[in-house]
């Protein structure tokens, strides 16, 4: 079950971080029907091959909402035309960003940069980033110091606490 309005175009992640378990499962993005909706779940949507995207942004545009991308969308993927066709959305719409350990800030910068000059705004808050914090030996400094960066660049920071497989399980 899936609430009104939420869609899945794709599934799957070719980046195999440490902390996640969507690449076991599918490490390559898997392409699924593409349905109407206005929150895109997609694990990483900006790694499907461009057609898909594409199609995914044309049924976008047809929703009477807001989008909205909490699934989340990846600053390593993000290409110039995306960029293109996220500010070509109206009203702008919510993206959610990610910082995890080992991404490159540079990248994330980059992905800001480009998409404030294509017409969003720090104030709008549209643009958010998840930061994983808590993980092993990462002291309560280092990942303030990590969102303050991430506001910086004109991000809306949002910690996400790291739990331990184990720790989930056990619920």
């Amino acid at each position: 079950y899936v609430k009104g309005g939420y869609t899945f175009t794709s599934r799957g992640c070719p980046r195999r971080c440490w902390f996640c378990s969507v690449w076991h499962r599918d490490p390559v993005p898997r392409l699924l029907p593409i349905q109407d909706g206005w929150n895109v779940l997609d694990d990483n949507l900006l790694a499907c091959p461009r057609p898909h995207v594409e199609a995914v942004f044309a049924m976008l545009k047809r929703q009477k909402r807001r989008s909205e991308f909490t699934g989340g969308l990846e600053a390593l993927s993000l290409e110039d035309y995306q960029v293109g066709l996220l500010a070509d959305l109206h009203p702008k719409p919510t993206c959610f960003f990610a910082y995890d350990p080992g991404d490159a800030f540079e990248t994330l910068e980059s992905a800001a940069s480009r998409l404030l000059e294509a017409g969003f705004t720090r104030a709008s808050h549209r643009l958010r980033c998840y930061v994983l914090i808590g993980y092993p030996k990462d002291p309560f400094a280092t990942a303030t110091q990590r969102l303050e960066a991430i506001s910086g660049l004109g991000f809306t920071p949002m910690a996400m606490l790291w739990r331990p497989e184990t720790a989930r399980a056990q619920k």
